[in-house]
């Protein structure tokens, strides 16, 4: 399915039941959450949804560009573009899951990273203790992580640069939420300067959790795609009592392009890996390895 067929399936959902979170129109399209957050950020930028924390719902009275754009989708075939009423909508009235079409092989990747990604902050949490003071660093892995904090019950301390991190944390009472400030990349929606790096300076935490773009088992390099990237990161390590690296199985095949730390410098390395090449090469370096699969 192509994006802009998405969106207007979204839009006919959001039409019939009113909102829509998430999560929930993440199962329903078998595609990840980050994806369909874009797709909402781009719809709410046309117009014909409105946006709330966790969601989406329809809005009453659509911008004329939102107009324009339904009545071009419904008419198209027709050789005309006429506004839509209450009986005409730019897709079938009695959508639901099962008219979704297959998934393709771009969703189903998608899926299945999301799985691996849910599998590792799964077993992450198990190493959160009540009263930890932990930090999560910018990773979709660790969104996943504050989504469990948010459920759970631990009471903890959260630092982040993490903007996403802290909005979902920031009202909750058993959960204390610092963020690290700096100047904000907007395409990873976290802190990333110089200037996080000099306010994380003094910052001390019992556990931190790291993401990372590909880990080198050749060279025992973990890596990252930037270099900010990987100097914020280095700096978290170097603040942690305990260090944890967060990694599926496919980036184990990724050579990343920043090396900001050494796997020994982790005190375990989180993830969903079952390939036994893979496992071995870890156990060589002595590093536990605790691993939790997809459901």
């Amino acid at each position: 399915m192509f994006r802009r067929e998405r969106w207007e399936q979204i839009v006919a959902i959001l039409e019939i039941e009113g909102s829509a979170s998430v999560e929930n129109l993440a199962r329903r399209f078998g595609v990840s959450v980050d994806s369909i957050r874009k797709d909402l950020q781009s719809l709410s930028r046309e117009g014909r949804i409105e946006r709330y924390y966790g969601g989406a719902r329809r809005i009453s009275n659509p911008t004329p560009t939102a107009v324009r754009r339904s009545g071009q989708n419904f008419a198209r075939g027709s050789g005309t573009a006429s506004r839509p009423t209450a009986q005409t909508h730019p897709w079938p009235w009695n959508i639901s899951e099962p008219t979704l079409g297959p998934i393709s092989v771009e969703q189903e990747a998608d899926t299945t990273a999301h799985q691996a990604r849910e599998a590792v902050a799964r077993r992450a949490y198990l190493e959160i203790n009540n009263g930890d003071s932990i930090f999560l660093d910018v990773s979709r892995t660790n969104l996943l992580l504050a989504d469990l904090i948010a459920e759970g019950d631990k009471r903890v301390i959260v630092t982040t640069n993490m903007i996403e991190v802290q909005q979902r944390l920031s009202s909750l009472s058993h959960v204390t939420v610092l963020g690290t400030g700096g100047y904000l990349n907007v395409q990873v929606t976290g802190s990333m300067s110089s200037a996080t790096q000099s306010l994380l300076e003094p910052l001390l935490m019992a556990k931190a959790f790291i993401g990372a773009s590909g880990v080198n088992l050749k060279q025992g390099a973990v890596t990252s795609n930037s270099i900010d990237t990987g100097e914020m990161k280095e700096r978290v390590i170097h603040n942690a009592s305990y260090r944890f690296l967060l990694v599926e199985e496919e980036k184990f095949h990724r050579p990343g392009v920043f090396r900001f730390a050494s796997i020994t410098d982790f005190s375990a390395i989180i993830t969903n890996a079952s390939d036994p090449e893979i496992l071995a090469k870890l156990s060589r370096y002595g590093i536990p390895t605790l691993r939790s699969n997809p459901s």
